[in-house]
């Protein structure tokens, strides 16, 4: 077995058990659960027991994520979404706050990181607020739980009567470049879910697609995954968990077995949170993205009828893939997603579901296999299976390409995407592999046209699949590449360009901070008289003058000099041109 680590810090310094215990239930005691309006309006404690309420009646509810760049403006938009659909005869259970990335880190290291377009929460006034402008439950996720700021986070949502608090997984894959605190978030991530579970009704959020099971080629991997994260939220930790997922599942029965499969592993049965919409199927024709909302939508309207879990089903926006949805937009969706509702009870009787469920003993035949070998090869590298911080921080030290490597249960196999084959790809991989041959065909010969000639890609965020499809183009032509993965920093960009002499830096950025990343990477070129030059692809948009939705920032960026014409078709074309006009 050859492991690398990606150590971070010293693990085994952790405190042990027993004194996190101590200090946790000591704070606990000053922490109240907050009220909501919706827990006002429901006579409810916690959204758990509204949801198993709504699972024995048979009502479905429904979930938005929601999160302008201030509270003003959210405030007033989630008051629109509420009253248009109550106005409409419509309804929303739920809103998923989505904070900003600066929220993941105390605040005195937040001037470290660009803003992005997320909510910030400025005052405990703010925080406070969040379940007391409508009857509808705020959710917490990103940012909150698995970041360095995870403590403080957690104790402000719970005071605000936010009763599931996300998100296991981010803990893996959510990066903060410049902002190294490893061991600070591993402690209060495991703080964290140790008070979450110090509460009657609380659950804690893990969204799959957004951790390991987003960089997992296999599904039975990412089944073998979620019992990881279950044994150590709740059998270590004593919290309880629900999965979410749903991002990256084009398959719309392929959501319906993933799901049943989620729902088999749910030892304590507690209520999911939401199942997220299918965002792969999105792109810049918002006709067929209605389609792609109505597909994921019905789907899974279809197994809460079968099987009620509590997830509440989600309405993604059309122009989510575009930029930040308007509140109307939301609106917009949801009156779809109530169509698919009520048409999903003549589709359940009709389902096999038989085949569903031997379909999901495959996945948990194959990923209890994983787990236990998961288990085994850290016990083999001296890690205390016992000590969930230990855990965490050897796991994401290891990452997930190694795990699925060494204890994945495929078949081994040459020039693959990884050294196994994967038993049920994941939708991504099919996806993946497909627009890859796609892009390839519409490009026609390529062979040794970038022979000799190195190439520098990365993202700025955790979406790295554009940047993938880019690689093996420039790849096929011949190039060295200098893959540098997500969340990479305009310094680390300069300091292999300055080792490489690379002259050509291909960046995928999907989360809001185009012109800044862009502009910081151009003043690092021209102060080191660097002669190389930036390709941005993505979402080439940004929040710009306080304005509370992202903008396209596309002609800012070409004015910096940077080539953002965001076509794969023409990347070959881009780095031939750029190395002909090199120094």
């Amino acid at each position: 077995m050859d492991i690398k680590f990606n150590k971070r810090f010293e693990w085994k310094d952790l405190p042990d058990m027993d004194t996190m215990r101590r200090e946790v239930d000591a704070a606990a005691k000053d922490i109240t659960v907050g009220e909501t309006l919706f827990f006002k309006e429901h006579g409810v404690k916690s959204e758990n027991e509204y949801k198993l309420k709504c699972m024995k009646k048979g009502e479905l509810t429904k979930h938005s994520h929601v999160g302008w760049n201030s509270w003003d403006e959210t405030a007033k938009n989630i008051k629109f979404i509420y009253d248009e659909l109550k106005k409409r005869g419509s309804h929303i259970t739920r809103f998923g706050f989505i904070c900003d990335w600066v929220m993941g880190v105390p605040k005195e290291y937040r001037h470290k990181l660009p803003k992005g377009t997320g909510l910030c929460l400025e005052t405990p006034e703010e925080w406070a607020a969040l379940g007391q402008v409508v009857p509808v439950q705020p959710h917490l996720s990103d940012h909150m739980i698995g970041c360095p700021n995870a403590w403080e986070n957690t104790v402000y949502a719970l005071k605000a009567g936010a009763t599931s608090v996300g998100n296991v997984s981010h803990y893996f894959t959510y990066e903060y470049p410049g902002v190294d605190l490893e061991y600070d978030r591993t402690w209060n991530s495991m703080k964290a879910f140790y008070l979450m579970g110090k509460f009657e009704g609380t659950v804690v959020h893990s969204n799959i697609d957004d951790g390991f099971g987003n960089q997992f080629t296999d599904l039975i991997s990412t089944t073998g995954w979620a019992i990881m994260e279950r044994y150590i939220v709740e059998e270590l930790l004593g919290a309880r968990l629900s999965h979410a997922y749903g991002n990256l599942f084009s398959d719309p029965m392929g959501r319906i077995i993933m799901h049943n499969t989620m729902q088999r592993l749910n030892k304590y049965k507690t209520p999911g949170t939401m199942i997220f919409g299918n965002t792969v199927d999105y792109g810049l024709d918002l006709e067929r993205n209605f389609g792609a909302l109505s597909s994921f939508s019905l789907a899974d309207a279809i197994f809460q009828r079968h099987c009620p879990t509590g997830h509440s089903v989600a309405s993604v926006p059309v122009t989510e893939a575009i930029r930040v949805p308007t509140a109307q937009e939301i609106v917009d969706g949801h009156l779809c997603v109530d169509m698919m509702i009520e048409k999903s009870k003549f589709m359940e009787p009709y389902i096999d579901w038989a085949k569903i469920e031997a379909e999901t003993d495959v996945y948990l035949a194959g990923g209890n296999l994983f787990f236990e070998r998961m288990m085994n090869g850290l016990e083999d590298l001296g890690v205390d299976t016992k000590h969930p911080g230990q855990m965490m921080a050897a796991l994401k030290a290891i990452g997930p390409k190694q795990l699925e490597d060494n204890f994945g249960v495929g078949a081994r196999e040459k020039d693959g995407l990884r050294e196994r084959m994967p038993v049920r790809p994941t939708d991504m991989t099919k996806t993946l592999i497909s627009k890859k041959s796609v892009a390839l065909g519409r490009i026609g010969d390529i062979e040794k046209r970038l022979e000799g000639k190195k190439v520098i890609v990365g993202t700025t965020d955790i979406h790295d699949y554009g940047k993938e499809i880019v690689k093996t183009i420039v790849a096929k032509a011949g190039a060295t590449i200098f893959d540098l993965g997500t969340y990479v920093t305009p310094d680390e960009l300069i300091e292999t360009v300055l080792e490489t002499e690379a002259k050509v830096i291909v960046i995928s950025t999907y989360n809001g901070i185009a012109l800044t990343y862009a502009k910081e990477v151009v003043e690092k070129i021209k102060k080191d008289d660097l002669d190389v030059k930036l390709v941005m692809g993505g979402l080439i948009n940004e929040n710009l003058d306080g304005g509370s939705l992202a903008e396209d920032v596309t002609l800012q960026v070409k004015d910096l000099g940077v080539n953002c014409d965001n076509n794969m078709d023409l990347i070959v074309d881009i780095i031939e041109k750029i190395y002909s006009e090199a120094r």
